[in-house]
C-alpha cells in the first residue's frame, strides 16, 4: 500500500485526502492519503518527517520553505518560487508547482479569456507567484496587488509590476491569492475595491468546507464570474496525481 499526505500547518481544514482518496479508489490504487501538521520549526527535518511517504503535497506557510530541503525543483516550480507537491524518486524528492496551471485550468473552464487580459493578483508570496507565471505563459498582464506600500518593502527583484490594492484600475481577472478569508484568519474589510477594478471574474484560492467565501459571495452578488478555490483545488490535484502515478485521471 502506497501512503501519501498534505503538510502544512493549519492543516485540518485541507479537503485534499478527500479527493486524492476519490481518485485513488476510482483507479484501483491501493493508497492512503493523510494530513500531517507540520509546523515551520519542524520543517528542516521534513525528510525524516515524510521518509514512509510515497509522495506529498504542500500548503501553507511551507511553500516557499520546502524548497531548501528537497533534491531537485522543477523548472516551473523554481520560476515561481514554491512547490505545492513532492513527487519521490527513491530518495530522490522532487519539487513540482502544480497550483499555477491548476487555476489555469479551473479558469479555462469558466469561459476566462487568457490572451492580453488585465489580472491583478492579491499577494506576493507562493500562491500568488504560480498564478502570476501560468497566467502570464497564457498571454495575460499581470499586476500583483498589496494591501499597503511601506517604504521598507523591497520590491526591486519582483519580476511583475506591484501596485496598491486602492489605486483606481480595472482589470478583467481578480485573484486572491493572500489568507484573506481563510477559516479562523482575517477577512477583507470591505468590498469597494471589486467596484473599482471592475473584474469580468473573480478567482479566490482560499476556500471554505462549511460555505463559499465572502469574497465569492460578493462576486456572485455583483454578477461577477467566479471561480472558487474548491475547483482550482481539484484541478491542481488532478495535475499531482499525474505526477504521483503516471495515470491520466
Amino acid at each position: 500500500m502506497k501512503t501519501y499526505a498534505v503538510i502544512g500547518f493549519p492543516i485540518a481544514h485541507s479537503r485534499s485526502p478527500e479527493i486524492y482518496r476519490e481518485l485513488f479508489d476510482k483507479h484501483g490504487i491501493d493508497a492512503g492519503f493523510l494530513k500531517l501538521p507540520v509546523t515551520a520549526e519542524q520543517l528542516p527535518s521534513i525528510r525524516s518527517i515524510c521518509k514512509e511517504l510515497d509522495g506529498f503535497a504542500v500548503t501553507m506557510p511551507h511553500k516557499k520553505k520546502i524548497m531548501r530541503y528537497l533534491d531537485e525543483i522543477t523548472e516551473t516550480a523554481a520560476a515561481c518560487g514554491a512547490v505545492n507537491i513532492v513527487e519521490r524518486r527513491g530518495d530522490t524528492l522532487i519539487g513540482h508547482n502544480t497550483d499555477g496551471d491548476g487555476m489555469a485550468d479551473a479558469l479555462y473552464d469558466a469561459g476566462f479569456m487568457f490572451k492580453d487580459s488585465h489580472v491583478m493578483i492579491l499577494g506576493r508570496g507562493g500562491a500568488a507567484k504560480s498564478a502570476a507565471y501560468a497566467l502570464e505563459r497564457r498571454g495575460a498582464h499581470v499586476t500583483l496587488l498589496v494591501r499597503s506600500l511601506d517604504a521598507s518593502d523591497e520590491f526591486d527583484e519582483e519580476p511583475f509590476p506591484i501596485s496598491h490594492l486602492d489605486e483606481k484600475s480595472c482589470c478583467d481577472l481578480f485573484v486572491n491569492a493572500s489568507p484573506l478569508g481563510m477559516e479562523n484568519a482575517e477577512d477583507f474589510s470591505d468590498f469597494d475595491f471589486l467596484d473599482v477594478l471592475a473584474p469580468r471574474y473573480v478567482l479566490d484560492m482560499v476556500y471554505r468546507n462549511d460555505r463559499s467565501t465572502n469574497l465569492i459571495c460578493e462576486a456572485e452578488k455583483r454578477g461577477i464570474s467566479f471561480v472558487e478555490g474548491r475547483t482550482m483545488l481539484l484541478k491542481q490535484a488532478l495535475r499531482a496525481f499525474r505526477i504521483w502515478t503516471g495515470i491520466e485521471p
